[in-house]
């Protein structure tokens, strides 16, 4: 059974939660030191150093396992702007073509696949309490994705979708005024006691 510790006071509870139930602190889940292989050779993960983190890589497909707080801290705007290797210059690359979902490198449990950011064009492979699969060279374009401005750039996209929805409901809401109006005006007890 999954459970998470406070970074703060060390409590741990038996389910995966955000924040400690004691005082409020960011929790971390707790992973249970089993072998992590590769979810797409089968084989087994080994250590691999990366700006001084400790990751699992495969050496047979040279994809990357990371912990949440691991992939958090490699794909900040702190750490990116830090590493002179980062290239500003980031153009997308195309999306690969479909194929099956991933079991987790932890748990065996099938990984969701979304696009970091929604526009980057990198298809992440998550499992929602072990971690990230990245396969080869993904966290680099991530991580040019991140000096480039990306971001940012999903910022802004994320507020232009949110005031496209505001105007639609608001337009919805002139409408339903509207027919209010209209109901209220040619309503039956309106036109009936008219009449006499």
């Amino acid at each position: 059974m999954a459970s998470s510790q406070c970074s703060s006071c060390n409590h741990i509870v038996k389910t995966t939660i955000r924040h400690c139930p004691m005082c409020n602190g960011s929790m971390k889940s707790v992973q249970q030191s089993k072998i992590k292989s590769c979810p797409r050779c089968t084989t087994k993960l080994d250590e691999y150093i990366y700006r001084n983190h400790e990751l699992d890589r495969c050496n047979t497909c040279e994809g990357i396992w990371l912990q949440p707080d691991e992939f958090a801290v490699l794909t900040s705007e702190f750490d990116v702007y830090r590493d002179d290797n980062s290239n500003p210059l980031y153009m997308r690359p195309g999306l690969p073509a479909s194929e099956k979902y991933l079991p987790c490198a932890n748990c065996k449990k099938m990984m969701s696949r979304r696009n970091f950011k929604s526009i980057s064009g990198v298809l992440i492979d998550s499992c929602i309490n072990c971690g990230i699969w990245l396969d080869k060279g993904e966290l680099e374009f991530i991580r040019n994705f991140v000096a480039s401005g990306g971001l940012d750039k999903s910022q802004d996209n994320k507020l232009v979708k949110h005031e496209l929805q505001i105007e639609a409901l608001d337009d919805r809401i002139s409408d339903v005024e509207l027919m209010q109006k209209m109901l209220n005006k040619y309503s039956f007890k309106r036109i009936f006691f008219r009449g006499f």
